[in-house]
């Protein structure tokens, strides 16, 4: 079995991965990243798993919560401030699995994407407004304030072959994809986020984020299509559907190869560009850059949707 060490990368080929080594009670932070035949490394995922230090006793119901990450109240029984820090991951799951079986995943509020041309002491820039989103996990993402991307530094920092895969005929221009994840952060400091620009290779069009719910009729019907839907939820959950089994987030449809599943998508950009007749990088014309904010998820407030249907 291999044996882990602190700070001190360990590569296999095989994808699943049985570690024997003894954790010393605490957090610890695990980073997977693949790397592909090319060489080419995905976005890293990071795991925080705690190891709870054992308390000596013979109930089997306590011993049973425990074994789930959760803390056991009882006359008699010590706490340190060790078995209260524990007892903190197994509320926030607690938490996040309401948000998203409430809400989903999606913008909560703000988060709009804004293009700004290259003036005199800048470059060409995106910028993503603060606000707030659920990933897919339910965990709150916050931009507390205006996130800048320096859009034309990355559209240099793109390879021909990429820039040309990203090329639409239909739009006539370079497709990318505004996306933002949550970075966890260290005990005590709080999450941070992190916000991405992916080309589109596939096939033209690319494509965008489906409906979390089917689509309800508007009829007498409408109130008992939308219950049968809140019940096959649990199942959906639990059991796995097209987006999300045992093992996690699924890839959807609006993400790339390698990408962290748990981003949210928030824009998509047409980069106006042509594209030469000798296959070369395309080039940017002069028009301004589209960028579509409506074609993301929106978390809305179950107050207002239940007006808006008329329950």
């Amino acid at each position: 079995m291999p044996t882990l060490e602190l700070q001190r990368p360990f590569e296999t080929t095989e994808p699943r991965l049985r570690v024997e080594s003894i954790l010393l009670p605490g957090r610890h932070r695990f980073r997977l990243i693949v790397v592909d035949d090319d060489g080419i490394e995905s976005d890293p995922v990071d795991t925080l798993v705690t190891i709870v230090g054992p308390i000596p006793r013979s109930d089997v119901v306590a011993r049973a919560r425990e074994a789930r990450g959760r803390v056991f109240y009882a006359t008699g029984v010590l706490l340190n401030a060790q078995h209260l820090d524990a007892d903190q991951p197994d509320n926030h799951r607690g938490l996040a699995r309401a948000l998203a079986y409430l809400h989903g995943s999606g913008t909560l509020a703000g988060l709009e994407v804004t293009w700004e041309r290259a003036t005199g002491g800048r470059g060409e820039r995106l910028v993503v407004k603060p606000g707030i989103a659920l990933d897919r996990l339910g965990r709150i993402i916050e931009v507390p304030r205006d996130a800048p991307l320096p859009l034309d530094r990355w559209f240099d920092e793109q390879s021909d072959a990429n820039l040309i895969g990203g090329f639409k005929p239909s739009l006539q221009g370079v497709v990318a994809d505004v996306f933002v994840r949550l970075v966890p952060g260290e005990p005590g400091q709080g999450d941070g986020y992190e916000v991405n620009l992916y080309l589109r290779q596939e096939p033209d069009p690319p494509p965008l984020p489906p409906p979390t719910w089917p689509v309800f009729m508007r009829t007498d019907g409408a109130r008992k299509d939308l219950q049968d839907a809140i019940f096959a939820a649990w199942a959906a959950w639990h059991e796995g559907d097209d987006s999300c089994d045992q093992g996690g987030a699924r890839p959807l449809p609006e993400h790339v190869l390698g990408q962290d599943p748990t981003s949210v998508f928030l824009a998509r950009l047409v980069l106006p560009a042509t594209l030469p007749a000798s296959d070369a990088r395309p080039v940017r014309t002069a028009r301004e850059v589209v960028v579509d904010n409506r074609s993301r998820r929106f978390a809305y407030p179950p107050a207002a949707l239940a007006r808006w249907v008329g329950l």
